[in-house]
């Protein structure tokens, strides 16, 4: 997998395999601060592109834990490179795959290329997986979830 951050005036852009995958800009700083503020207790993010979501999770005091599935170990050692760090825990591995007996109060998850109907399929196949890992009461939040759960429930028929 070929992982660049490219820099472009102020802001940085994520690609990965020659695809734009994830960028902070202001308005998608907001978009990851407010899925992060709607958290508590245990969190598990499915990809970590830039770590906004995780950055925000972290410093959410109803937050106790963020736990990153990532698939690629270059996005990682990317990120790392360009900010110095990670936030929360991170472990290299494929969200359909992972099963470590745990449960978390939430599931994050961004892990469809576009917010189009085509990606309705592998948000199904998050869902499924994410509720899973849930507690009791455990809720999922995802990118476009609202768009795809109008999809799930007939909407644009």
């Amino acid at each position: 997998m070929e992982v660049e951050i490219l820099r472009q005036k102020g802001h940085r852009f994520l690609w990965v395999d020659g695809y734009l995958w994830m960028w902070d800009l202001p308005v998608e700083r907001k978009a990851q601060k407010e899925v992060a503020d709607k958290a508590h207790g245990e969190v598990l993010v499915a990809g970590y592109g830039l770590g906004l979501v995780q950055q925000y999770l972290t410093e959410n005091p109803k937050v106790k834990s963020v736990l990153s599935l990532e698939i690629s170990n270059n996005v990682i050692e990317a990120v790392k490179e360009e900010y110095g760090r990670l936030y929360g825990e991170v472990e290299i591995g494929d969200f359909y795959k992972f099963n470590s007996g745990r449960e978390f109060d939430y599931v994050i998850g961004d892990v469809w290329e576009d917010l189009v109907a085509e990606s309705l399929p592998e948000y199904q196949k998050f869902k499924a997986k994410a509720q899973t890992l849930l507690k009791p009461n455990g809720k999922i939040l995802a990118w476009g979830q609202d768009f795809f759960e109008y999809m799930l429930n007939g909407g644009g028929r």
